[in-house]
Formats: structure tokens, sequence, C-alpha cells
């Protein structure tokens, strides 16, 4: 049975709406409404106007930027000391870039205001470092060390008349329309025409020889919708361009025919013109983003574009048959099999899994803010899962966030989890570690560790809100001593972590008994903090954030931990008796 054929359409408000107009560009209507909502809902839920002004950064750095909760928590270091910076957001490895934000919600926003960010960031190099905050401190240090670039950032709930090379300005109309991009798919209703040298037909199939020239017109008239399918822009991970392909480009484009495996386009229909000319209907490169993005990047560099590619033309109407093609065509080349399955279908699986039991599983950033109030109330969690969230929590996860609490409590790896969660995700470089062929597509590895990282965050004070001068950089690490109390005393496995997830289920059902189990893992921890070996070893780091991104899991750390663990003993022996009741 084939799947929905309107795909993400089933998500965007006025959803019935685009079916009609399906190459519609500007939002639709109700879909920017949603959005302000949203907003202002999240940033109105504070305290004061600083915590009103944090709370909508945090939510661009999220749903815009897409970083991770806790990535955008310790990004942001507005207060004393911040020259002027609302946040910074890490390197951007694909261009060497650092971000700086300043932030300006409701009345705060004003023309002036832009002016002193440009005047502060260039600024900010020359200051002494010693006056700074220490994240500032250690990111101009970073910054100066590695030679970065950085990009300026003024974000605004406002709408904003004004324009500077220096200065992107991010405002309410830039926010919609970057999550309307992202979340619309844009190869619908389109189409466009190629040329090919030679060709030869097959049923649905078009084979076809492809001049270099040809392509570089075909992706530049159509980037901004031609690779929407394609499995490398999959959560929107910015690609870098291949060394071997701009080599060949550049030294011998002769050889590009017999070097490269050629580009896969699949399309709802198509129709022959004549003289091999070829009209494309919602063309889609679902194989070839890196090979079609060097062709475009070298045609910028020279005017020789000599040399050919071969093509298929692929006809699938059928979104399931689109998604086999996607991953079949890959498999075959530079991206790994097994990322593949997970892409297309792990993921999905899970997101299936959660919405049966109640909640949303946000694989692009920004979806979940995007559906109607009556959508997002139909997600009402589950009973017993609700009562390790906050209570304003809209029962949405963050696959990001809850991918960074995997690897933090069933990998064992709160440090690689901490400093580089990116690696973990798809096309990360490690992303293949945890997602192979010993993961099973279960919700329940997926949302547990997010619930004990949840749980962490609001009970315990754990994270940038609870404003312990430790436990702010202590979730992951708290979640991680969580899993081996968890997997080590209380369930005794032998093995992978991974293969107890069937035994989780009624510990994380018996709230009254996990909250025991969390609370003395809290106990654990605190005393862990408190100990002078690790007071010297945070000092050898230098900062806490060096500290729980490189030293916390290291061997002399995990001997504190587990002494720690076992002065709690007596209490751990009771809460397994409990558990071993309930199997």
């Amino acid at each position: 049975m084939s799947q929905n054929p309107n795909g993400l359409l089933e998500y965007i408000p006025g959803s019935q709406a685009l079916l009609v107009q399906k190459n519609s560009s500007p939002p639709l209507e109700g879909f920017a409404e949603n959005i302000r909502e949203s907003i202002h809902d999240y940033a109105e839920d504070s305290k004061n106007e600083v915590e009103k002004g944090n709370n909508f950064l945090q939510w661009i750095l999220t749903r815009v930027f897409e970083a991770t909760e806790d990535d955008a928590a310790d990004a942001i270091v507005d207060g004393a000391n911040d020259l002027g910076i609302d946040a910074y957001l890490p390197v951007d490895f694909s261009d060497n870039t650092v971000r700086l934000f300043q932030s300006k919600y409701g009345t705060s926003h004003s023309l002036e205001a832009i002016a002193k960010f440009k005047e502060d960031a260039k600024r900010l190099l020359s200051k002494d470092i010693t006056k700074m905050r220490p994240e500032l401190a250690q990111l101009v240090t970073k910054i100066k060390e590695k030679n970065l670039k950085i990009k300026c950032c003024y974000v605004t709930d406002q709408k904003v008349d004004y324009q500077d090379e220096m200065v992107e300005i991010i405002d309410e109309e830039q926010i919609i329309q970057k999550l309307w991009d992202r979340i619309k798919k844009p190869a619908a209703g389109k189409k466009s025409s190629i040329k090919l040298e030679r060709m030869l037909r097959h049923e649905n199939t078009i084979l076809g020889i492809l001049k270099l020239r040809e392509l570089t017109d075909f992706v530049s008239k159509n980037r901004d919708y031609v690779f929407e399918s394609n499995i490398r822009q999959w959560m929107q991970f910015k690609t870098t361009v291949n060394k071997g392909l701009r080599d060949t480009l550049q030294t011998n484009p002769g050889k590009f025919f017999f070097y490269n495996n050629g580009i896969t386009i699949v399309v709802s229909d198509f129709t022959e013109l004549g003289e091999n000319m070829i009209e494309l209907f919602a063309p889609q490169i679902v194989n070839g983003a890196q090979t079609s993005n060097s062709i475009l990047d070298h045609s910028k560099r020279t005017k020789n574009m000599d040399g050919s590619m071969t093509v298929t033309i692929i006809k699938a109407d059928d979104e399931q048959e689109q998604n086999n093609i996607t991953k079949y065509r890959n498999s075959q080349n530079s991206v790994r099999g097994k990322d593949l399955v997970s892409l297309m279908d792990f993921h999905k699986s899970i997101k299936s899994q959660l919405k049966n039991c109640g909640y949303f599983y946000e694989i692009q950033a920004g979806s979940f803010d995007t559906k109607t109030k009556s959508k997002q109330l139909e997600y009402i969690g589950d009973v017993a899962y609700n009562n390790y969230l906050p209570d304003n929590h809209k029962k949405v996860i963050v696959a990001k966030d809850a991918i960074q609490s995997l690897v933090a409590g069933i990998e064992q790896r709160p440090t690689e989890s901490y400093s580089s969660p990116s690696q973990f995700l798809p096309r990360g470089s490690k992303y293949d570690q945890i997602f192979n062929e010993n993961l099973k597509d279960d919700y329940r590895i997926i949302l547990y560790p997010y619930l004990v990282k949840e749980f962490a965050k609001k009970s315990l004070k754990y994270g940038k809100q609870g404003g312990h001068k430790t436990k702010r950089y202590a979730t992951l690490f708290f979640v991680a001593v969580y899993f081996r109390i968890l997997h080590k005393k209380i369930l005794e496995s032998k093995g992978d972590f991974k293969l107890d997830v069937r035994k989780l289920e009624p510990i994380f059902r018996s709230f009254k008994l996990n909250n025991r189990i969390l609370k003395i893992t809290d106990v654990i921890v605190t005393k862990f903090l408190e100990d002078t070996v690790v007071d010297d070893e945070i000092e050898l780091a230098n900062t806490k954030h060096n500290f729980f991104s490189q030293h916390v899991w290291n061997d002399t750390m995990l001997r504190v931990i587990d002494k720690k663990i076992r002065h709690e003993e007596e209490e751990i022996i009771a809460l397994k008796k409990i558990a071993n009741s309930l199997f």
C-alpha cells in the first residue's frame, strides 16, 4: 500500500489549500499566525523581561538554527560582561564560522540596537579576555587560535526594514519564511526541462548522457527545490564539496564521465519534446547532490565546462516508491547503506510509534510549531510518562535532543554527547556507530533517555535554568550515571545496554519506583561533584565546560562515580528487589 502522497503537507496548517496551490512560494494563510503564536507562548512563559528575551532567543536557536536544547541553553551568554553578545553557536565546519547573536524581543528592538551590535562585534576580538565572561573568553581564544570567521545575526520578532552586509537580519518575516521553506515540499507543481546528448528509453526510465554545462544550468535554475528529497539534505545538514570531484573537474574533465557514477532524477512524470529534450515534472535529484554541487561550484571558478556524465530519469509518482529509489540508489554510492535505512525507515518508524503513545517526534526543527493549535492538542502523551515532563510540556520530542540523550545514557558516552552531538546525527561521522544493525527501531530506546534528561531539568534543577554552578553543565552526565546505575546495579546487565530496553518499560511505568532511582542518582552525582578529586580534575580542565566535554568520563572519574554508587548500596539493593518484582 502506498503512503500518503502528500507527504509533509499533512503537517502544514492549511494543507488542504496547499494541495490546490502546491507551487505556492509565500507561506499560506494560517502558517504565519501559528508561528507568531508559538513564539509568543514560548517567550511569555517567563518570570520577567530578561527571561522573556532569553526564551525567545532559545526558540530561535532551536527552531530556526536547529540547535539542540542543551546547546541552545549553553549558547546564551547574556548578562554581566557579555560585551553586547547575547549568544553564540559553535563553529559551522562547512565554512569555519562562528555565529554571534543579538536578540531583541518585543519593543526592545531599534535601529540603534543594530548599530551598537555591529560595533560590539567589531570590538570583541580586541577586548581583554580577563574582563569577559568565561564563555566569551573561551570563544575569543578559539576564534584567534583557529582563525575563524564571525557572522553577526540580529534576531527579533518585529518587522525590520534594514540591510547590512555585516549583519544578517532575522526578523518576523524571515523567521516565518525560513520555517516555511524548510517544511513545504517545493518540487510539487514545478516543471523544468533538460537536454541530453544521447538517451535510451526503457518503460518509465530514461538513461542518458548529459553535458556538465547542461547540468549546471539545470541546477542553477531549480536549486531552490531540486534537492528537497535528497538524503544528504535530511535534517538540514550542510554539505561540503567533495575534493575528489573537484580535482577531476579541474585537472581532467574528460575523465569525469568514467570516474563518476552520475546522478538520478526522480520525477512525477516526464514528456519527450524531441531532439533529446525532456520536460520534467516535480524533478528531484535523489542521488548526486554532491556531484551536482561540485559541478556548480566548479562552474563559478571557470568557463571550461567540458565533460559529460550519466543521468537516470525515473518516473515515480508514488512517495513510497520515490523513497525506495532514493534509498537504494544512494546505498550503492558514498552514503553508508545503514544510514539510509536509518534515515528513511528508522526515524519514520519511531515517529509512528511515538505518535501512538501520544508524542510528536520532531525530525525537522520547528515542524510541530507549524501545526494548528487543534492538531497540537491531539498529542496528549502517556499518563505514566508525562510524570517525567514539565506540566507545560507540549508532548513534542525533538529528534536531536533525544539522540543526544540516547548517546549519553544508553551508549554511555556523555562527554561526546555533550561536546559534539552533531557527529551522532544523520550524516555525522559517528551516526552509524549508534544506528547500526544492532539497534532495533524501538521507540523506548529514544523515549526513555529523553525522559530522564527532562526530569533532571524539571525536578532536580539540572541545566542552565537550575542555577547550580556545576549542575548547569551536568544534565547529560546525570543521564549517563542514571543508566550506569540502572544497568550495572539494578538490572545487572552483562553486555550491550540496548538489549535491556524491554526491561526498562515496567520501571519507567512505575513512576514511584523510578522516582527513587532518579533521586538516588541525584544524590550520587551531587556527592561526586563535591569530591576533592573531581575539584582537582575540573581545575586541570581549566573550565567546567571542558571538564564535562572531555574529562568527566575518564578512568579516574569513573572510579569516583563507582565509589559514590557503592556508598548508596543499601538503597540500590532495595530498589533492585522492587524492580525484580515487576518482571
